[in-house]
């Protein structure tokens, strides 16, 4: 089929949520071009698209109306959608679910800043087209909506994407924040399950864009694309530090190798002078706050210097309950996460993160480590140890069990906060 004697048809490429997608070529121009078929009843999409203007969405060039039917000539994108990518075995990285996310608040951020707004409406992998060059493009327009929110309508969104108020009828700015959440964490995939524990920031973030209520969900998608764009900066920086400390373990290495390095002094040896300064007496003084930036500074130095697993574990063990005696909590969460991903062998490491959030209050997440932590330790991936905090841990976990009539069910996020009971001691 020949279309406005310009566009010949030559396959089917697709089917989007209102429509069948076809490929076809720009007899004038020599180029190839996408053309969904709609009913006359649909070409809502189309007057939507021909007002959007952004790189990462299908430029609409043409629209042709032939009695009941109507085609869309759009952009034609060479690449799989990350829906088909996932079904063909893909695996995404976390770098790139970050930056695909990014990449996705971003033009949803452009078009709810239309004048009226567009809220989407249906975003899901399969809407989330990944170019041959890499770009991430959004695609098929069929569910979106262009209003002040005023209008109900049937839910076009797709189960398990579509935010609870579509069901109701309702689509609105926050309903794109949802289906944005769920993306990321479909992307995510099997690895979701242990996200809170690889990534804890990012695990909240995607949990505060999947509350039911709206209300309580990310107010806009700038605030959601600044929030990511900070996890992806602060893993770029610890990626950094990581080179520039096997970069320094080589010189340390090579400098040992020409003996201009003498060997360094017994890992306890050094560490007891370091734990030195922990004593109460310091610790209850004037100089509280330089004793801890001490403590924190040789701690680091000492990371350098003794690279062996056990001596890093405790080290980094060591910094995180430094930071939380110092008030620093996001940067003593984010030494239990490097230590978790450093080495998730280290048993103590569970037992002790596990009480730092119980500490902050975060009793469910604590309980959920806690069922990983007995998983792995069944399958013999942990070797059982007998510390402090894994006892005091499994007391809280079966008396929370017991007070829940052994149901383990969750309770209130603020309960035993700021109940330390001396865990997080040094």
């Amino acid at each position: 089929m020949i279309l406005k004697d310009r566009y010949c048809i030559l396959e089917r490429i697709g089917k989007g949520g209102t429509g069948q997608v076809y490929l076809a070529r720009d007899m004038e121009l020599g180029l190839d071009r996408a053309v969904k078929e709609l009913p006359v009843s649909r070409k809502g999409e189309a007057e939507i698209l021909r007002r959007l203007a952004h790189p990462s969405i299908p430029g609409m060039i043409d629209f042709i109306e032939k009695e009941d039917v109507c085609y869309l000539v759009m952009e034609y994108i060479r690449g799989k959608s990350l829906g088909d990518w996932q079904r063909a075995g893909r695996i995404f990285s976390g770098r790139e679910v970050l930056d695909y996310g990014i990449a996705a608040a971003g033009v949803l951020g452009y078009l709810h800043g239309q004048k009226p707004p567009v809220c989407y409406g249906d975003l899901k992998p399969d809407n989330l087209m990944l170019a041959e060059s890499g770009k991430i493009y959004l695609v098929d327009f069929g569910s979106a909506v262009s209003d002040y929110g005023g209008n109900r309508r049937i839910c076009e969104g797709t189960r398990g994407y579509a935010a609870p108020e579509q069901y109701a009828g309702r689509v609105e700015k926050r309903s794109d924040v949802y289906a944005l959440g769920r993306t990321l964490q479909a992307l995510l995939g099997k690895r979701r399950r242990f996200l809170f524990f690889r990534n804890m920031e990012l695990y909240f973030v995607l949990a505060k864009c999947c509350r039911k209520k709206a209300a309580g969900r990310y107010p806009d998608m700038k605030t959601l694309e600044q929030r990511l764009t900070g996890i992806r900066e602060k893993q770029k920086i610890f990626r950094r530090k990581l080179c520039q400390l096997f970069a320094m373990a080589g010189i340390l290495t090579a400098a040992v190798c020409v003996g201009k390095w003498k060997e360094p002094r017994d890992f306890f040896q050094a560490l007891t002078e370091v734990t030195a300064l922990y004593s109460q007496e310091n610790l209850s003084g004037k100089n509280r706050d330089e004793i801890l930036e001490e403590g924190s500074q040789k701690l680091r130095e000492m990371l350098r210097i003794y690279p062996e697993t056990e001596e890093q574990c405790r080290l980094l063990l060591l910094l995180a309950l430094n930071e939380e005696l110092r008030g620093e909590m996001e940067r003593a969460a984010l030494y239990y996460e490097q230590l978790m991903l450093y080495e998730e062998s280290f048993g103590e490491a569970y037992g002790a993160y596990g009480m730092f959030l119980w500490r902050l209050g975060q009793t469910e997440a604590s309980r959920k480590l806690w069922e990983d932590y007995r998983e792995r330790l069944d399958k013999g991936e942990i070797t059982e140890e007998d510390s402090r905090n894994l006892r005091i841990w499994e007391e809280r976990i079966h008396e929370q069990e017991r007070t829940m009539g052994g149901s383990g069910g969750g309770v209130s996020a603020d309960s035993d906060a700021g109940d330390s009971s001396g865990d997080g001691r040094i």
